[in-house]
């Protein structure tokens, strides 16, 4: 009797490995026959379960963004208005998540000049700006927030955003200049700074 394959756990170890792959060496690197090297498989494995390596791509970045979501599913459900957890989980303070984020870039720069990546990185960036909205609303909730009626949730959000884009793309070429340290010791000086703002 032929083995049973789990086709998404494939799936999801073929895109773990392209992520690795394109950390190392770049997206124009890696190519459907170095990945399937890599993988220990075939190229007509890999072909199997994605048509072309943009297709890869974009499930590889899925994934990644998967991971991060799932990073931050996890401070918000011990509780929905930890801001400082929500965006730490969000910073690329160990390899795994630089790893991600060396995904997410790789990604950004084919998203330039394609439509249906540009839509999907739109799409990623207005789901965090509003978890953050969220995050900041449930903090005013529970008093957490200094009473300011001038304050604009969702102008803080696109800030921390904004922070955290940066900070990514600092430690992604000098991670040693930005160790865990530094980038915890700037995001809460900018969360004091910013909630602090009349």
């Amino acid at each position: 009797m032929p083995r049973q394959v789990d086709h998404d756990a494939r799936r999801q170890e073929v895109s773990l490995i392209a992520a690795k792959l394109i950390a190392q060496v770049g997206v124009e690197r890696v190519t459907v026959r170095e990945l399937a090297r890599a993988a220990g498989y075939s190229t007509a494995i890999v072909s199997h379960y994605f048509a072309d390596k943009r297709q890869l791509l974009l499930f590889t970045y899925q994934a990644a963004a998967q991971s991060a979501q799932e990073r931050v599913d996890a401070v918000l459900g011990r509780s929905p208005d930890d801001l400082e957890g929500c965006l730490t989980a969000l910073l690329p303070l160990d390899e795994e998540r630089r790893r991600e984020w060396q995904v997410w870039f790789a990604f950004w720069g084919m998203a330039i000049g394609d439509a249906e990546f540009a839509a999907e990185q739109r799409r990623r960036m207005a789901g965090s700006r509003r978890m953050l909205v969220r995050v900041l609303r449930a903090m005013s909730a529970s008093g957490k927030l200094p009473p300011n009626g001038d304050f604009d949730p969702d102008l803080a959000a696109r800030q921390f955003l904004t922070l955290i884009n940066g900070l990514a793309v600092q430690v992604g070429f000098d991670p040693d200049d930005w160790p865990a340290e530094r980038q915890m010791l700037m995001l809460k000086r900018t969360i004091a700074q910013t909630l602090s703002t009349p």
